[in-house]
């Protein structure tokens, strides 16, 4: 596979991982020395910190209907980045709150490992483009 078509599936690993709520799948998909910034959050230092704070989020919140759309995807040797949209509808598990409507943006650096070719994030950062809204029913 070249790397484009690795990075892209790099890419859809993560967000399946995501949108099942699957915090170990989606720590994976992250380097070792990875770092995630998220908004009102101390940036996440390394792929255990990352787990779980997922394992945290992902027991609260039913994030299925996580839908990313690429708009950038480049790929540089062996670094590439990408840059997307997504929109998703977070349902409370425990149905004690709203569902959330969430619209933003998520920026993605990855480096592929020399040992074995695998594509992983090394740095991802998301922002919102609008206030979370509060969805009824």
């Amino acid at each position: 596979m070249d790397a484009d078509a690795a990075v892209h599936e790099a890419l859809r690993d993560f967000d399946r991982a995501f949108a099942a709520g699957d915090a170990a799948g989606l720590a994976a998909s992250f380097a070792e020395d990875a770092t995630l910034l998220l908004l009102y959050v101390a940036p996440l230092e390394g792929r255990d910190a990352i787990r779980d704070h997922w394992v945290r989020v992902f027991g609260t919140w039913d994030t299925s209907a996580w839908r990313p759309e690429r708009v950038v995807v480049e790929v540089h040797g062996d670094r590439a980045y990408a840059l997307s949209t997504y929109t998703e509808t977070l349902v409370h598990r425990a149905g004690v709150e709203r569902s959330r409507l969430v619209v933003g943006r998520l920026v993605q650096f990855l480096r592929c490992d020399p040992s074995d070719g695998t594509w992983l994030v090394q740095l991802a950062m998301n922002s919102h483009a609008r206030p979370i809204e509060e969805v009824v029913g």
